[in-house]
């Protein structure tokens, strides 16, 4: 059944990350019309194809995320996913997760940074009467899928049915089976304290060796590991997410864009919410100590189905 589903969904929400991605994100306008909206919308279309046909080879995408709050401007005739909420800031001790603006998410990837930024102009400027663009950040692969503290990511990342059972939202109206749930934030690193550590309390923060990315022992791994505290088990059986993530940056400031998408918006919650919490022994995620979110937005990626129509 998920295979099926899989044709429904935007291409880039179900693929592998790429070794380019940038990241736009928009707040709406006061005062818009919706027919402007699906023009825009119609035309963002039209730039992927245009910009993708220049190097079939780069596999250029763009997936779209809509927030709770942008929704009905975008879709006004059409109810919004059952589960879609706002992001919900979350404050523990010197740890927080901030809930900030976003109305429309584009996710650019391929194997060309100037491909991506052509798609990223033209975008904003198409988008520019109704939406103003707030952030705009460029990821990339460092080395073999490290992020910046030098560690792979994503190592866990379901593929095949296993991704699409995990990704796609199947229990909702037909015309949202095939979207997904994505959350967004934008972690900096705080290098020079993580720099003072020695790799053997890194390799415990994290929960995997530095060099060979191999996941430490039971016995070994501390219960407030990173690679412990994101997961998710319910009733003894992991519940997996897709991690999209990206490195950003340069030399003075540099992070990690987490991009991460659920069939169910709960299980992005539940995550963070272990990570953030410190459980009843006063474990928490220990990676929080070396990294600061910046943002943090929910949004809902529509079907390819539901996109289709502004081309009506």
């Amino acid at each position: 059944m998920n295979t099926q589903l899989s044709e429904l969904a935007q291409p880039g929400a179900i693929s592998n990350p790429n070794t380019f991605a940038e990241y736009l994100t928009f707040i709406f306008k006061e005062k818009i019309e919706n027919d402007d909206v699906t023009k825009i919308f119609a035309k963002i279309q039209i730039i992927e194809k245009s910009i993708a046909q220049k190097d079939p080879s780069a596999g250029l995408s763009l997936t779209i995320g809509i927030s709770n709050k942008g929704w009905s401007t975008v879709f006004p005739d059409v109810q919004a996913p059952s589960l879609l909420h706002d992001f919900i800031a979350m404050t523990d001790g010197e740890r927080n997760f901030p809930s900030t603006p976003g109305d429309i998410f584009v996710m650019i990837k391929s194997e060309r940074m100037d491909l991506n930024f052509q798609a990223a102009k033209y975008i904003a400027t198409a988008l520019q009467p109704v939406a103003n663009l707030i952030e705009d950040i460029q990821g990339f692969k460092y080395l073999d899928n490290r992020d910046m503290i030098d560690f792979v990511d994503g190592t866990e990342n379901p593929k095949n049915e296993a991704r699409f059972n995990a990704v796609l939202v199947e229990n909702d109206s037909n015309i949202h089976q095939g979207g997904t749930y994505l959350t967004v934030q934008r972690y900096v690193d705080r290098q020079g304290l993580w720099d003072k550590q020695t790799t053997e309390y890194q390799e415990q923060v994290i929960g995997r060796t530095k060099l060979d990315d191999i996941e430490l022992d039971d016995d070994k791994k501390p219960a407030w590991a990173h690679n412990n505290k994101s997961k998710v088990i319910i009733n003894d059986q992991e519940i997996k997410m897709l991690r999209q993530n990206r490195p950003f940056g340069n030399a003075m400031e540099h992070g990690t864009m987490f991009i991460g998408f659920a069939a169910s918006p709960e299980i992005l919650d539940i995550s963070l919410k272990q990570m953030i919490y410190a459980d009843e022994n006063g474990n928490y995620d220990r990676l929080l100590d070396f990294v600061e979110a910046k943002t943090g937005t929910h949004y809902f990626v529509p079907s390819q189905a539901l996109m289709n129509t502004f081309a009506d």
